[in-house]
Parts: structure tokens; sequence; C-alpha cells
């Protein structure tokens, strides 16, 4: 078990807009900045008038999950769309797409930088409603490979999410010895085996395990094949700090 610190995290930003940002394999000590399939994830804030101006990507997965506010989308596709807890977005960039994010309101978001399968893909955007805001308790197929995943991630990763309530407890979904999880502490905090996890905190493991929430907690887990193909050459989930 490998836990990574929100203290480790990168901070940028100012009075409008703030993000710490992760680079799995840097803070692990590895060569590659990126853990395997997942590029780094920014736990951002930004309120009105913030904005985040119109720029590019390529040969990029990028998921927009949002806890709390709402923000105007605006990408090169021609997609002007409002984001919140419940409608979220992923872009494949693939060979190219711009887009510029407006706070309506306080924002606290990851966005997500995943590696896809090869690069030069057609770029796409997907949205989805999702029914409810939260999923207590039980794990939420947000986005992945998988045909049941409400959004499409191109390379052999799923992302689940869900609201541990306080003294709740709950293991990895259908573990895999195929597999290995980054888990993300969104808010909260809770117990696996001897170690105290909280908001910002990562934690990368091979092996199933349980987790004991010690407050209402929210969390985001990332089930990679370890044999999974990806690219490691996009512009922001690439090996490299920005």
């Amino acid at each position: 078990m490998r836990i990574i610190r929100a203290s480790e995290k990168h901070t940028h930003g100012n009075r409008s807009f703030q993000v710490n940002i992760l680079y799995p394999g840097a803070n692990l000590g590895n060569v590659d900045t990126g853990y395997l399939t997942v590029g780094r994830i920014d736990h951002a804030s930004f309120r009105p008038p913030g904005l985040v101006p119109m720029h590019p990507h390529q040969d990029d997965e990028i998921f927009s999950y949002i806890r709390s506010g709402e923000m105007v989308h605006t990408d090169s596709t021609g997609h002007q769309e409002h984001l919140d807890s419940s409608y979220m977005m992923l872009m494949n960039a693939g060979t190219g797409i711009s887009h510029e994010e407006r706070a309506v309101s306080d924002v606290e978001m990851l966005q997500i930088f995943m590696r896809p399968s090869q690069n030069s893909l057609p770029p796409q955007v997907h949205f989805s409603e999702f029914e409810n805001i939260y999923s207590e308790d039980v794990w939420r197929l947000v986005a992945g490979y998988d045909a049941k995943a409400p959004l499409k991630l191109r390379v052999q990763t799923n992302i689940y999410d869900i609201h541990l309530l306080k003294k709740s407890s709950v293991t990895f979904p259908d573990h895999k010895i195929q597999n290995t999880y980054l888990l993300y502490c969104f808010s909260g905090s809770f117990k696996i085996g001897d170690h105290t996890i909280t908001k910002g905190d990562s934690v990368i493991v091979d092996e199933n395990h349980t987790l004991e929430a010690l407050s209402d907690s929210d969390l985001v887990l990332f089930e990679i094949r370890k044999d999974a193909v990806y690219s490691e050459t996009g512009m922001f989930s690439g090996n490299r700090f920005h």
C-alpha cells in the first residue's frame, strides 16, 4: 500500500481559482509523473467570475467530476452545457479539442486526465445525467471502458464513486487480481488497514481492502488493468509536469 498525502500535491491559483494537482507517479518517486493510465488529477475550486479560458487538449481523456456548484462548458465541437454534480462530462480529446469553463456558482471538482489506449483517435465529448447526486454506501460506475459506464473512457480503466456514510464500511467492487487501484478521498475521512485517509489524500493498492468511514466521505476509485496499453504523450495526461 502506498499513500500520497494532500500536502504533497502541487498548488496553483488565485482568489477565484485554486487547484491542487496530483502527479501520482512523481509522488511515488517514479520517472513517469502518472500512474499507469492516470495522468494527473486536479482538485479544483473556483468561484464567479472564475474562468478557465479556451485552451487545447490532444490525446487526453478528461473527466469533469463535479461535487458542488455549477459551471458552463463551451468547446470547439459546438457544445455549450451547464454542468453540475448530477450532469457531468467526459472529453476524449484525440486529435484535438479546445474548451473553456466558467463558474456560475462556487465549484469544487476533480478534473481527471486519463491516458488513451492510443494517440490520434477521433475527438468526442460525452455528457451524462445521473439520477442521484450521491450513491450512498454503494459503488457507482461513473466512467470507464466497461459497456455499462455512462461516460466512455478509451483505455482499460473504470472510475467509481461512493458517498460513504459515517461508520459504514465497504470493499472494492468486484475485485480481480489483474487490477490495481488508485483511491482518492474527495472529502471526509476513512480507515484503510491501520491508516487514516483524509481529504485530498490518495492510496495506491493492489489487494482488496475494507474502507471504514470515520465521517461522511466522498471517494473516487480508479480500477486499472495492470496490463493496460496507454499513451504517455498526451498534452496534459502525458509524462510531464505543467
